[in-house]
């Protein structure tokens, strides 16, 4: 996803749509870090996205921070990459046949450790929610 300006919501419009040609090995969302100072990526403990209800874990979802892709586990134990704040992940769902064309109610849900709140008030969950259009 190039550098451009970032929504206020928290799932992007833009970089929404199916991956993989000829056939679609899975769909995209781009999201916006949760948190305004930034998460790096082992405090990060889960993700999940629904697609209209039906739900995705993290062994389905890989992560492209910074041009790099990792997959969840991967991403969760490296300690040297940082989501910032202004810089959308771009999750990616591995799902055969991707997404028809359509309007989709789309959910994605990022848990996180903080790295100064004592543990019994962790871990931080974001949840949200938002109708994205699938053109092709």
């Amino acid at each position: 996803m190039s550098p451009t300006m970032l929504e206020r919501e928290i799932i992007q419009q833009r970089g929404f749509g199916n991956v993989g040609e000829p056939t679609p090995i899975g769909f995209q969302v781009a999201v916006r870090c949760p948190y305004y100072r930034g998460i790096w990526a082992s405090l990060l403990e889960d993700v999940e996205v629904t697609v209209d209800g039906e739900r995705h874990g993290p062994s389905e979802i890989r992560w492209t921070l910074g041009g790099v892709t990792y997959d969840s586990e991967r991403l969760f134990a490296t300690a040297d990459v940082r989501w910032p704040y202004d810089e959308p992940a771009l999750l990616t769902v591995t799902r055969p046949g991707g997404l028809a064309p359509g309007l989709y109610e789309v959910g994605v849900s990022v848990t996180w450790r903080w790295s100064y709140i004592p543990v019994e008030m962790q871990p931080t969950t974001c949840r949200t929610r938002r109708a994205l259009v699938l053109v092709r």
